[in-house]
């Protein structure tokens, strides 16, 4: 791989680091426990802020803990590929293949935690 290639995977991966900061800055206040909002990027990161945004106004709506991803705004994604539920009147963005992102979340976080437990 010649220098050219090398800086600018160097810069796409400085990049890729920036919008993850970016995006765990938008849930700060929104799931303030850090462990939870890991969740929360990764799914950003997935699907886009807007359909988590969605998802977590649907949780409320159907009062489940928006600040929660497991069994909460994870159930609300899966629902997003419902007219039922990405025609409500919360949702801003539409529909989106859920599921796609409830397994990314799960299969990232697990591998997280097994590498955690690896080097501890």
């Amino acid at each position: 791989m010649g220098w050219i290639q090398q800086a600018i995977q160097g810069t796409m991966i400085e990049a890729g680091v920036e919008y993850l900061k970016w995006l765990d800055e938008q849930f700060e206040e929104k799931a303030p426990d850090s462990t939870e909002r890991i969740k929360f990027v990764l799914a950003s990161y997935n699907v886009g802020l807007g359909h988590i945004f969605d998802a977590m106004r649907l949780a409320e709506k159907y009062d489940l803990d928006s600040q929660k991803w497991k069994d909460n705004v994870a159930e609300m994604i899966l629902k997003k590929s419902n007219p039922e539920y990405y025609r409500d009147d919360v949702v801003y963005y539409g529909y989106c293949r859920g599921s796609e992102t409830y397994k990314y979340v799960n299969e990232i976080y697990s591998r997280f935690e097994h590498y955690q437990n690896v080097t501890q």
